[in-house]
């Protein structure tokens, strides 16, 4: 069931030293992608984001 659910997190691949890689189109609203990792950063490091607003 778990292969069901959607993926929470970025998953980085490791690849070999001195491999290039090629960047690939998103499709999809970019207003919307915005606003979605923007609520997963905000989420994720809300005590940090508060701490440097101090500053």
């Amino acid at each position: 069931m778990s292969a069901l659910l959607k993926q929470e997190r970025l998953i980085i691949p490791a690849r070999k030293e001195g491999e290039r890689v090629k960047a690939r189109p998103c499709l999809g609203d970019h207003e919307e992608q915005l606003a979605k990792v923007r609520e997963m950063s905000f989420s994720r490091y809300e005590q940090a984001y508060r701490k440097l607003a101090k500053v």
